[in-house]
């Protein structure tokens, strides 16, 4: 089982490197770092009557103009959850890697006439890859007072991962400007990050 993840995950990694490698070699790259916010799914464990903490979360994203209009990447990210009930404690955490196609809406938009020369440049993006979910956990006993026993469990399981995001663009300066998104694509329903043109 262990040999058969590590094959799919070297597979998926020479998916992910090779297109940006390839793609990389006209020096026009667009990197994002984002901070996905509001989680849902299988990224979200509501478990009644615990307290629960979410770690930060991020997704890191690198782009590269493939045709007009179009764009194709990948993508890095990790979102986490803990909840604590008395002395037990259950942890989630997904590490994510996959890959990106963008297409740039601003001139389709102006076809129906529908102003974008505001500066802001809009966006579809479909995400697809796995995510490695680590599930981690710790359950006590007490007696008179005493912690008797600790039980740990580590479970790991490889989801897939695909959604799709809205997104927005403003440049301050020909490198540098910040995007928002929104969909299921992030590991939280709306995104918010810095954009940089390499």
């Amino acid at each position: 089982m262990i040999r058969k993840i590590k094959t799919q995950l070297a597979l998926l990694l020479m998916v992910l490197v090779l297109p940006t490698t390839l793609l990389a070699q006209e020096n026009d790259l667009r990197l994002n770092v984002g901070i996905p916010l509001g989680t849902y799914g299988k990224f979200d464990h509501n478990f009644t009557g615990t307290n629960e903490s979410i770690s930060p979360s991020f997704i890191i994203q690198l782009e590269k103009n493939w045709k007009p209009d179009l764009s194709i990447g990948a993508y890095v990210g990790y979102a986490g959850q803990k909840h604590e009930f008395n002395l037990d404690e259950v942890k989630y955490n997904y590490y994510r890697f996959g890959t990106v196609l963008t297409y740039e809406l601003n001139a389709w938009l102006s076809e129906m006439n529908i102003a974008t020369d505001n500066g802001i440049e809009m966006y579809a993006s479909l995400k697809t890859g796995l995510s490695l979910e680590n599930r981690t956990s710790s359950f006590s006993q007490l007696d008179a007072g005493n912690i008797q026993y600790i039980s740990n469990d580590t479970r790991n399981r490889l989801l897939f991962d695909l959604g799709v995001v809205l997104g927005t663009r403003y440049h301050f300066s020909n490198q540098f400007g910040i995007f928002a998104e929104l969909g299921w694509g992030n590991a939280g329903f709306f995104t918010i990050g810095t954009t940089f043109a390499l």
